[in-house]
C-alpha cells in the first residue's frame, strides 16, 4: 500500500475508533441508563426488555471502536518503523490483551441479554455481574498508551510533546486503575483520563494527516527508507 494511503487510513481508524468508543462510554449517561451494580433480577430483566436494540448497538460500538483503536496504535508503530523495538512488540501484546478483554466483555453483555430472553434469569444475573468486573480488569491490563508512547520515542511520526503526553496518560491510567480497585471513587478520575486519551487520539490523527512525514520515521531511519524503495 502506498505510504500516504497508509497514513490516511491510520488517521481514519483513529477518528472512527474514538467516535465509536466515546459513544459506547457515554451511553450509560445518555440514551441507555444502566442498572446499578447491585440491581435485582427484576431490574436487569426489565432493562434488557427495554433496551434490546440499544444493547446490541452498544456492544457493536465497543468492538469496532476497540479494533479500530488497536489498528491505529499498531499502524503508528509500523509507520514509525518501530515494530522491531521491544516497546513495539509490547504494543502488540497490549493490543491483543485489550482486544481479548473487549470481546469477553461483549460476550457477557450479549449473554445477559440472551439469557434473559430465554428465561434463564440466574444466568442473566451472573453475566450482568461479570460485566461489572471488566471496568477493573481493563484498568489492570497493560496500558496501550504506555507501550505506544515508548515505541514512538525517538521517532518523528508525532511531535515529542504528544509522545510524552501518551506515556504520562498511560501511567496515570494504570496507577488510578490499581487505586480504583480498592476505592470506586477513583473511577471518575479514570473516566476523565480516558476522555483525555480519546482527545489525544483525535489530535494525533490530525497531526498525522497534516505533517509531511517520511516512512518509516525512526530517527536516523532515512537510510532504511531509501533502501526499502
Amino acid at each position: 500500500m502506498h505510504k500516504r494511503s497508509t497514513i490516511v487510513l491510520t488517521a481514519l481508524c483513529g477518528f472512527l475508533g474514538t467516535i465509536a468508543l466515546t459513544l459506547y462510554f457515554t451511553a450509560p449517561f445518555t440514551f441507555m441508563p444502566l442498572p446499578p451494580p447491585d440491581a435485582t433480577i427484576g431490574q436487569i430483566f426489565t432493562f434488557g426488555k427495554t433496551y434490546p436494540t440499544t444493547i446490541l448497538a452498544d456492544v457493536w460500538l465497543q468492538q469496532i471502536g476497540t479494533i479500530l483503536t488497536v489498528i491505529f496504535a499498531l499502524s503508528l508503530v509500523h509507520i514509525a518503523g518501530a515494530s522491531g523495538k521491544l516497546a513495539g512488540k509490547l504494543t502488540l501484546l497490549a493490543s491483543a490483551v485489550i482486544t481479548s478483554l473487549s470481546l469477553a466483555e461483549g460476550t457477557f453483555e450479549l449473554g445477559a441479554l440472551q439469557a434473559g430472553n430465554n428465561g434463564h434469569l440466574e444466568a442473566m444475573l451472573t453475566c450482568f455481574d461479570l460485566t461489572n468486573v471488566f471496568i477493573h480488569i481493563f484498568l489492570l491490563a497493560p496500558s496501550l498508551f504506555i507501550m505506544l508512547g515508548f515505541a514512538l520515542r525517538g521517532t518523528h511520526v508525532l511531535p515529542k510533546l504528544l509522545i510524552t503526553i501518551a506515556i504520562i496518560l498511560g501511567i496515570l491510567f494504570q496507577t488510578l486503575g490499581v487505586v480504583a480497585l480498592f476505592d470506586n471513587k477513583f473511577l471518575l478520575a479514570v473516566i476523565i483520563i480516558l476522555m483525555i486519551q480519546n482527545l489525544w487520539t483525535i489530535i494525533s490523527s490530525i497531526f498525522l494527516l497534516l505533517r509531511k512525514v517520511q516512512y518509516p520515521l525512526l530517527a536516523g531511519g532515512r537510510e532504511h527508507y531509501q533502501n526499502a524503495r
